[in-house]
């Protein structure tokens, strides 16, 4: 996109583009997403998906435990990355690619399960580098500092975690109990992201209509927004503006002022492609 940057949250999966160009919240009503192309073969279903730095692969995370990477042209299948669990597998639930410039190692995806184990694995090869496992977790998102030097993941138990990249080893546990001193999350988590401009600070949502908004440097929420109901990779942040894509038939996508936590927008959510009388819920 040659234009000024958007919120992945609001970007289709599978390669849509947009029929206009503004993207200022007085003009959303007027934006319409067109396929670019469909990938109607795929065996398993889709629970996230993430584009290469590059644009040109883009990766899903299925429901059999397979990621499976398309060329981004054309749609084309072109890697599948397998587990040796068979039909013990369980979902792919977020993905990132490894930032440009954090390895000499490219093509480096981070995939976490809905079994509790984050995997790192290099696309081309196929092949699997390191993996973390906890058995007693179940995992929703994860995200990468935009500098690849750490990455966090969260899930079923409420808790951030924080990894060195290099070491792969644990940094930090942010999580508050119901009623704590602190905000956090009282229900699981299933969108993290860092904020682009701001190394310390992370944002995440989940199933309690809550954003909080984490300080790595004090290690726990430092305040939050009420409302979004999280249920997908759908919270994203730039230039001090907060995106929210929420699982209801109303107030789906909103904008929020990360400063106040006040709302800026309500961004009307037209039907998708396929017609339907059901009003479309956001899932990412």
């Amino acid at each position: 996109d040659g234009g000024a940057r958007r919120p992945e949250a609001a970007q289709a999966a599978g390669g849509c583009k947009e029929s206009t160009s503004s993207a200022s919240p007085s003009d959303m009503s007027q934006k319409r997403l067109i396929p670019l192309y469909t990938v109607s073969d795929n065996p398993s279903e889709v629970f996230t998906t993430r584009f290469s730095p590059d644009g040109k692969l883009l990766a899903a995370g299925c429901g059999d435990g397979t990621v499976r990477v398309y060329n981004a042209a054309n749609g084309r299948l072109a890697y599948e990355l397998r587990n040796s669990k068979g039909r013990e597998a369980m979902p792919v639930t977020g993905l990132r690619f490894r930032p440009l410039g954090a390895s000499k190692t490219k093509n480096v995806l981070l995939a976490v399960n809905a079994d509790g184990s984050v995997s790192h694995w290099h696309v081309t090869s196929g092949k699997c580098l390191h993996t973390i496992k906890d058995d007693n977790n179940q995992l929703y998102c994860v995200d990468y500092r935009p500098d690849g030097a750490i990455f966090a993941t969260a899930g079923k138990d409420f808790t951030v975690r924080v990894y060195d990249e290099a070491t792969k080893t644990l940094m930090s546990e942010m999580c508050t109990g119901v009623g704590s001193a602190t905000p956090g999350h009282s229900n699981r988590v299933f969108s993290l992201k860092f904020n682009p401009t701001d190394p310390n600070i992370m944002i995440s949502g989940g199933w309690d209509n809550t954003v909080q908004i984490w300080d790595l440097r004090v290690e726990h929420a430092v305040r939050s927004i009420y409302g979004p109901h999280i249920c997908g990779d759908a919270v994203d942040i730039y230039d001090n503006t907060i995106l929210t894509g929420s699982w209801r038939t109303k107030n789906q996508l909103e904008m929020w002022d990360y400063n106040s936590g006040e709302k800026i927008a309500d961004i009307p959510w037209n039907q998708s492609v396929v017609h339907s009388a059901t009003p479309a819920m956001l899932y990412c």
